[in-house]
């Protein structure tokens, strides 16, 4: 999960060393989603949206759609909060 730093490098713009750029270009899409959604905790709300955005590119993913399509596979998002040991499926759960 990112660290509250990392988001600050991410909406600052930063530039940032060795890997971590790579990071958090592919991390943006969500950060933007929780800067727009807002909640009490940024990070817990970035790693929410970037659960919810993972899994709805991989049901589009050119190899994973069409067995999606069929049914004969199904890509559940789901957070893990350290906090409780629970996991909520946030995206996707077969009915």
């Amino acid at each position: 999960m990112p660290s509250r730093r990392r988001t600050r490098s991410i909406r600052d713009g930063k530039p940032l060393p060795g890997n971590l750029a790579a990071i958090a270009k592919a991390l943006r899409p969500a950060y933007e989603q929780a800067a727009r959604d807002g909640g009490p905790d940024p990070v817990e709300t970035m790693a929410r949206a970037q659960v919810t955005l993972t899994a709805a590119a991989l049901r589009f993913n050119q190899d994973l759609a069409p067995l999606v399509g069929k049914g004969a596979l199904a890509v559940v998002g789901a957070y893990y909060s350290l906090d409780t040991g629970k996991v909520e499926v946030l995206a996707g759960a077969p009915s």
